[in-house]
């Protein structure tokens, strides 16, 4: 009897959560979406919307451990448009596409422990430091590029086109492996462990012997690290890039992990709910083209 409640309650527990119910209204989007247009279900337009999930998933993944820990980058848009042309200048200039790929993730990073530095040693709101920093990057793309866009035309396309064995995209096989790395540190690891304790109570984790700044650090560096790897796949599929690259994607990655189920408050919240919000959010963006919806209605549901 005790065992059959237990079931019982992990049951409703499921079917009550967050991602559960973000998976309900997925299906329900796609089979209205297909009965209005029967090609929404198609591989071309399913494709399209995982190729777009890609680099704003791994943004939001990284996204996901700032917001649990009591942190906003909002920067991040601005960083990935950065590191993509600081690339694409590179790979034209006749740099190894693997070289080059290091570098950029690499650019994010710095940027990002910057962010954290800053934050930390003014012990100043993280979103405040990060709404002065994305000015930053954004002037340095801009003086990068002066301004025009940079075209590869062909030269960085390995990793959109590739297929494992003829078939399943790379391009997905680095998005999961970016969200199971994610659930692998939040869930089983101390640095994970520290993330979710600083996000409920901060000063409690201090006393409990948690190494706040360090803690804080590593977060900077995670969603440096997701931002880098998002450019090299944005610039792998775009094929080219400007300063203006990326602009609002920080939105959109904040609004995936909120809709996910993570509390902006700190200390709740989870990559699964935020891979559900980043597929309904690209959904949503595709299911609004294809009914001919007016495009200044595609960030309704944003607002929401």
């Amino acid at each position: 009897m005790e065992e059959q409640k237990r079931a019982k309650s992990k049951v409703f527990k499921v079917l009550t959560s967050q991602p559960f119910i973000l998976f309900v209204f997925i299906i329900l989007v796609a089979v209205v979406t297909n009965s209005i247009n029967s090609k929404f279900l198609t591989w071309g337009t399913i494709n399209s919307i995982l190729g777009q999930a890609a680099g704003l998933g791994l943004v939001s993944a990284g996204a996901t451990v700032l917001v649990i820990s009591g942190h906003f980058d909002i920067s991040t848009g601005r960083m990935l448009g950065l590191a993509m042309c600081a690339m694409a200048i590179m790979l034209n200039g006749g740099m190894h596409p693997v070289l080059v790929s290091v570098l950029g993730i690499l650019i994010c990073v710095a940027c990002s422990v910057f962010n954290g530095a800053v934050s930390i040693a003014f012990q100043a709101p993280s979103f405040v430091v990060t709404l002065a920093t994305q000015n930053i990057y954004y002037s340095i793309a801009l003086l990068l590029t002066n301004g025009y866009m940079q075209t590869l035309y062909g030269k960085y396309r390995t990793l959109a086109s590739f297929r494992i064995f003829g078939v399943f995209p790379l391009i997905y096989l680095i998005l999961i492996l970016g969200f199971v790395s994610i659930h692998v540190i939040l869930k089983h690891t101390r640095t994970g462990r520290h993330v979710y304790a600083i996000g409920t109570n901060e000063r409690a984790a201090y006393i409990s012997g948690v190494n706040i700044k360090l803690s804080k650090l590593k977060c900077f560096v995670i969603s440096g690290i997701l931002v880098g790897v998002a450019s090299m796949l944005m610039l792998s599929r775009i094929n080219a890039a400007q300063a203006t690259t990326g602009y609002g994607m920080e939105t959109e990655a904040i609004g995936a992990v909120v809709i996910g189920g993570s509390s902006i408050n700190g200390g709740k919240g989870g990559v699964v709910g935020t891979f559900m919000g980043v597929i309904l959010l690209s959904m949503m963006s595709t299911a609004i083209n294809m009914l001919h919806i007016n495009t200044f209605y595609d960030t309704w549901y944003m607002a929401l």
